[in-house]
């Protein structure tokens, strides 16, 4: 019997899918307890395998708080063995996605220099938060004037786009599982996605921004902007504390995912065991 700690945040509707998670380990004999990022660090050393999963915030003003809490959650497991998912790109915030826009990766264009963003051919602009995670929470939409009046170090600026969906390509591990569209985008409205196959390009562009990332175990979501050519520029890499859709899932599709998921997970387990 193993003893898995699952981080979620169980106030959160989105926490439904680790609740499946939960059941699925325990289907297996295992114990498993979910809890939030400030669960007690004696707790540590009890558990056999630590995976972080949904554990981000609904509301802004607990960003300070989960920042707190974070910050002292990957200081204490990031090189842990027995810990999942404690710190990708996104953990550390947005400013990665201003890294590849410089080196001419397929993504968004993000910048912290205002100069460079007065030269793109738009009107409107997003000033989204360096800190924000992966999610819309405290971004703001402003036209050229106002970006001049309220940009400071704290944003990361993009140009606000046109586009026809939102594609969200779902990993476990560096496998790619299944992939969701949101038509006409995710935010603000939420409509219902569907499944959709990748062609052959889009499936490589998906892999290679998924090798970006430090995780390796676990899962972690690929977001592109579907634009009105039908290519795919990089929206974000979640792979910090990604939702996963798994609920959503038809049933055969999602026992495969949970299946997957967790032998990969017990044979981290094994090889972290091993070592000891």
């Amino acid at each position: 019997m193993y003893k898995i700690l699952i981080i979620t945040n169980t106030h959160y509707d989105e926490s439904i899918e680790d609740k499946l998670l939960k059941k699925r380990f325990e289907s297996d004999g295992h114990l498993v307890d979910l809890k939030w990022i400030n669960y007690d660090s004696k707790l540590d050393e009890f558990y056999d395998i630590i995976i972080r999963r949904n554990s981000w915030i609904e509301e802004e003003t607990d960003i300070n708080k989960y920042k707190k809490y974070n910050t002292k959650l990957i200081n204490r497991l990031k090189n842990k063995e027995k810990a999942i998912n404690i710190v990708g790109l996104d953990g550390i915030g947005k400013s990665y996605l201003k890294d590849f826009y410089y080196k001419g990766l397929d993504v968004i264009p993000t910048t912290d220099i205002l100069s460079d963003a007065l030269k793109w051919n738009c009107d409107e602009f997003v000033l989204k938060l360096r800190d924000s995670y992966g999610s819309g929470i405290g971004q703001l939409f402003v036209n050229k004037k106002e970006l001049e009046q309220k940009y400071n170090s704290e944003y990361l600026i993009q140009p606000k786009l046109n586009f026809k969906s939102e594609i969200q390509a779902y990993f476990i591990n560096d496998e790619l599982m299944y992939t969701y569209e949101y038509s006409p985008s995710k935010w603000p409205n939420y409509p219902t996605p569907k499944l959709i196959n990748l062609s052959s390009n889009e499936k490589r562009k998906a892999e290679g921004f998924a090798d970006l990332s430090s995780v390796k175990i676990g899962m972690k979501r690929i977001d592109f902007l579907r634009l009105f050519d039908d290519s795919l520029i990089l929206l974000e890499i979640e792979d910090n504390s990604p939702y996963m859709n798994i609920d959503m899932l038809p049933k055969e599709l999602q026992h495969k995912v949970l299946d997957y998921y967790v032998n990969g997970i017990y044979q981290h387990i094994e090889r972290a065991l091993l070592k000891k």
